[in-house]
């Protein structure tokens, strides 16, 4: 799975702490191209790219690293092994874990991401969109979280269990699909909708939650094809 470009940002903010760059690495990877020069500072550390990190990054078709704006980067002491995220099927362990909080703008949107201190675990903080459907005769309890920039997790009932999957958006959206949900969060503002099953008895109760960042507020066949987008999105997603 394409995890999408976090952790290239995140390398770039954690490299601070790594050996300094040499002319061999300057030619091999352009530092203009990650919008950060050697020498420049965060929170008052100085900035130094290794190479080995630099190998290391992991780019996306629908984001490219280069036009990624690091906003503001704090260390931050997270209480439990989740980083202070809950995750479907996830167990979050109470202990001490140092590491990033992360401000970064892209494509119009501003999110933060979380990380521990080496970067091997990173995880989104801001949702996009939040879908789940509830009720009816086989007590249906789906699921969908998408955050911000480009990550989903989706969590239904089967068997009695509960059951969870994450994908990069990548790997469900095709570019236009994903550019429109895009332009959408960049435009609208928050909004909630309700639907519940016209026949359905019990009836199964349906909502959706965009968290947009624009301020316009959509028509109810922009809400509708938000609304088909989040369905879609945990259809591809779930067995």
């Amino acid at each position: 799975m394409n995890r999408g470009f976090l952790l290239s940002a995140l390398l770039l903010l954690i490299a601070a702490c790594a050996s300094p760059i040499n002319a061999e690495d300057v030619d091999q990877f352009s530092l203009e191209e990650y919008n950060i020069a050697a020498g420049d500072t965060i929170n008052g550390s100085t900035a130094n790219l290794s190479n080995t990190l630099l190998q290391e990054r992991i780019e996306s078709s629908y984001f490219d690293p280069q036009n990624v704006i690091i906003v503001q980067t704090d260390q931050v002491e997270w209480s439990d092994s989740c980083l202070g995220i809950e995750q479907p099927g996830m167990e979050c362990i109470p202990q001490s874990t140092p590491g990033y909080q992360v401000t970064l703008k892209a494509k119009g949107l501003q999110f933060v991401v979380h990380s521990d201190k080496v970067g091997s675990n990173v995880k989104p903080a801001t949702p996009g969109l939040l879908w789940t459907r509830e009720g009816g005769e086989q007590e249906i309890c789906d699921r969908l979280v998408i955050y911000l920039p480009d990550s989903a997790i989706a969590c239904w009932c089967q068997s009695g269990e509960i059951k969870s999957a994450s994908v990069n958006l990548q790997e469900v959206l095709s570019p236009e699909e994903f550019e429109q949900l895009i332009k959408a969060l960049r435009a609208f503002s928050e909004n909630t909708i309700n639907e519940a099953s016209p026949n359905g008895t019990p009836t199964v109760m349906t909502s959706m939650t965009f968290f947009g960042q624009g301020t316009q507020f959509p028509t109810s066949e922009e809400q509708q094809f938000l609304f088909s987008l989040a369905e879609a999105v945990f259809t591809r997603i779930t067995p």
